[in-house]
């Protein structure tokens, strides 16, 4: 049997050998990787004892949905192993990389669980709280280089509350959950280290054709970034120094087909075909920080009022000086999309610095993006609905204690403070320059409709005051200018 392998691969060393000595170049059409997945080895005991084959189940088909590797067969795989006296489960890195030149794989996938738990806490209101954690080691090998691209250890988790004492099956339902989340996390760190990489076919106008498509994992979301090879310089000692790439810019897709794609670019000039496209991330969570000038509409208004029970003793005097505009600070959250953004945002304003008032003011935006450059240049038409809650103080005792009742009083120098509550509905146009791909600059101008201060209750001390009139105090409507930054995740 020893002599049989020997000569079986002395007979194919030329046709090994050949390959190895050719560089891979950047292509027109991506190729897919050929990926073995070798068996996950368990542990010899605990929770972990049997998860080895579901782990390597679970990373196949996670690697077999991103549809980006070809994946080597398994059974065959292991048949062909043992007619070399090897198995999948426990092979070492050498032989991992031995058989690849043979077999033909250029990346493998090997691990090995370190520890599967499942933790019980016992809660004071009765019910129980489990946490299940699966941790493996992790190695990717490039049979072509013979080098260990990425080799850490993941952690997959779950997490659940129940009334009753856990059964043994729900931990192990656990334990699945745990495994489930452990391979989605192998399936994220293959697409960042296997990022689709290829040069770009052909540019018609703002259109670029790249040849990869849905058979070759891109997905609509997809976004790449485009580069230029710079030459090499040549020193007078006759060593080169590799020239790098230049960034061009970026591209998104908009058109999908399953062995092509179109994209237009979003930034960047000058791309043309030769240029080499890489997958990029580009997040769909954006959160910006705004300032506001807006209308806060405090009119002056100065008033005394006197007990009714004791007109001898204290009174409330109401003083409340004019404010037109309020400076505020906004934090606006929300999903990113290319032509509508809702997001949320909620802010303050500060009245006159916090003195005497302020407003919590509380939005649901719904942007609708209009590209003027590229997605360089924008427009930026944002109608809303609002919320403000309105706090400020409005007076104070003077002159003694203010009588409630004949008992009841408020002390001297008691501040007398408002709630008051706005609905309304508003706009702002912006123009948005995006700085990169994922930090922009806003400038906007806008107006709102708010509805007149709903009295929530006047208050000193905690204590609820009544008053023989309504005092009116902030109204939101008016105009709104805004300046901010936001950020894409």
């Amino acid at each position: 049997m020893f002599i049989r392998i020997i000569i079986f691969l002395i007979l194919l060393f030329p046709s090994i050998l050949l390959p190895q000595q050719i560089k891979k170049e950047i292509g027109e059409t991506y190729e897919k990787e050929n990926i073995a997945v070798f068996e996950i080895q368990s542990t010899s005991s605990g929770y972990g004892e049997e998860l080895g084959p579901k782990m390597t189940a679970l990373i196949e088909n996670s690697l077999t949905r991103m549809n980006r590797f070809n994946i080597v067969d398994r059974k065959n795989l292991d048949k062909y192993l043992k007619e070399m006296e090897l198995q999948l489960t426990g092979i070492t890195e050498k032989q991992v990389i031995e058989v690849g030149k043979i077999y033909g794989y250029s990346k493998a996938v090997t691990g090995k669980i370190v520890s599967a738990n499942v933790t019980v806490e016992y809660n004071d209101d009765g019910s129980f709280s489990l946490y299940s954690t699966v941790d493996m080691v992790l190695q990717i090998v490039d049979v072509e280089t013979t080098k260990i691209l990425y080799s850490s250890q993941l952690q997959g988790y779950d997490y659940y509350t129940t009334s009753s004492y856990p059964s043994y099956s729900l931990r192990q339902s656990l334990i699945d959950n745990a495994c489930n989340n452990l391979a989605y996390k192998v399936e994220n760190k293959m697409r960042s280290i296997f990022k689709i990489t290829l040069t770009i076919a052909d540019v018609d106008g703002g259109n670029v054709i790249l040849l990869a498509g849905k058979n070759h994992g891109v997905s609509s979301k997809t976004r790449f970034k485009v580069y230029s090879k710079k030459d090499d310089i040549i020193l007078p000692s006759g060593n080169v120094i590799t020239g790098g790439y230049n960034y061009k810019g970026t591209l998104r897709v908009k058109e999908l087909n399953n062995e092509y794609l179109i994209a237009k670019i979003s930034r960047g000039n000058n791309i043309q075909p030769g240029d080499i496209a890489r997958e990029t991330v580009i997040g769909d969570f954006g959160f910006g920080l705004f300032l506001n000038y807006a209308s806060y509409n405090i009119q002056a208004t100065e008033r005394i009022y006197q007990s009714s029970f004791r007109p001898d003793a204290g009174k409330i005097k109401i003083s409340l000086n004019k404010n037109e505009y309020a400076l505020g600070l906004h934090l606006k959250i929300g999903y990113n999309g290319v032509l509508f953004s809702p997001n949320l945002s909620i802010g303050i304003l500060f009245g006159d610095f916090l003195k005497s008032s302020y407003a919590v003011d509380t939005r649901f935006n719904f942007d609708i993006n209009i590209n003027l450059y590229q997605e360089v240049l924008r427009l930026v038409i944002s109608p809303y609905i609002g919320m403000g809650l309105a706090f400020t103080t409005i007076g104070e005792v003077y002159g003694g204690n203010y009588y409630t009742d004949n008992y009841g009083y408020l002390p001297n120098g008691s501040k007398i403070d408002s709630r008051d509550i706005m609905f309304g509905i508003g706009a702002i146009a912006s123009l948005q320059y995006n700085v990169t791909d994922t930090i922009g600059l806003n400038l906007g101008i806008g107006y709102r409709f708010y509805t007149n201060p709903i009295n929530l209750g006047v208050f000193s001390d905690g204590k609820e005051v009544s008053l023989p009139e309504k005092i009116k105090t902030v109204n939101l409507t008016g105009l709104e200018f805004t300046f901010g930054a936001f950020f894409i995740l």
